[in-house]
């Protein structure tokens, strides 16, 4: 049976997700379920937790998320059957577009939904630290350049974020040019550090300071030939391939803007 997750039962849910994707589930849950932009389910068999399923939507756009069933209930039909349950929640909250970054795992279980394969994104995941000094067009973003940074992403991809934005400017920093005009900006507590730039020398910039850091993961679409190229010569260990799909009506974006993608559940 599917529910939606009642606050009481996030505790544990750590254990759901892979180890390998090195992410703190209850955090997200407890961050997110407050808000009215998302909701959360659970697939329950003989009274345990055995998959998650989660939403995000706004407007007629709708992002399935964390579609996880644990291993030992693998290969039944329950991985299809919560995506079935979060596409005709978001069919109900009147999204014409759903989107969802699928693995190689889940991805043939999406297409039997209907979903269609738009792009691969290429991973990097920085294994040691970096030299970099920035440079003075960098600096830290603040209230006034709000409305530049949604109105550069809603170019980037073709949906209005604000509602995630507002949620991480505050410590994030832009690259400006000599007329103080935003070039490009990193939120990097946004997912994995969500790197957007309307100007290819701030992209490249700011992709050399976000993987600075030890640790630090990126996930690029691979129309930005250009950002692979620099995590490539930064000799950045590459990670695997993931596939962004798309259900309903296409989505007007610009990939090559997009020089690390915030999380799976947003693109």
């Amino acid at each position: 049976m599917i529910h939606e997750l009642n606050p009481s039962q996030i505790t544990g849910l750590n254990k759901i997700p892979p180890l390998d994707w090195d992410f703190d589930y209850e955090s997200f849950l407890r961050s997110y379920l407050p808000t009215d932009f998302f909701k959360a389910f659970i697939l329950l068999q003989d009274k345990e937790i055995v998959g998650t399923g989660n939403v995000f939507y706004k407007g007629k756009i709708g992002w399935l998320a964390n579609i996880i069933i644990i291993k030992a209930y693998r290969q039944q039909g329950l991985g299809a059957k919560m995506t079935q349950h979060l596409v005709d929640y978001l069919d109900k909250q009147g999204c014409e577009t759903q989107l969802l970054i699928a693995t190689e795992l889940g991805e043939s279980v999406y297409e039997k939904i209907g979903f269609r394969k738009v792009t691969s994104y290429q991973g990097f995941y920085s294994a040691q630290n970096q030299v970099y000094k920035a440079g003075t067009p960098i600096k830290n973003l603040e209230k006034k350049d709000l409305q530049s940074i949604c109105n550069m992403d809603l170019i980037a991809n073709g949906e209005c974020r604000k509602h995630l934005i507002e949620r991480y400017y505050e410590t994030g920093f832009g690259y400006f040019n000599m007329e103080h005009e935003l070039l490009g900006y990193c939120l990097p507590d946004f997912g994995r550090g969500l790197v957007i730039a309307k100007d290819e020398k701030a992209g490249i910039e700011l992709l050399k300071l976000k993987h600075s850091q030890k640790g630090k993961k990126t996930m690029l679409p691979i129309e930005n030939k250009l950002g692979i190229e620099c995590l490539t010569q930064l000799d950045i260990p590459k990670t695997d391939r993931w596939s962004r799909m798309s259900l309903g009506k296409s989505l007007s974006w610009n990939p090559k803007l997009i020089y690390s993608y915030a999380s799976g559940y947003c693109g």
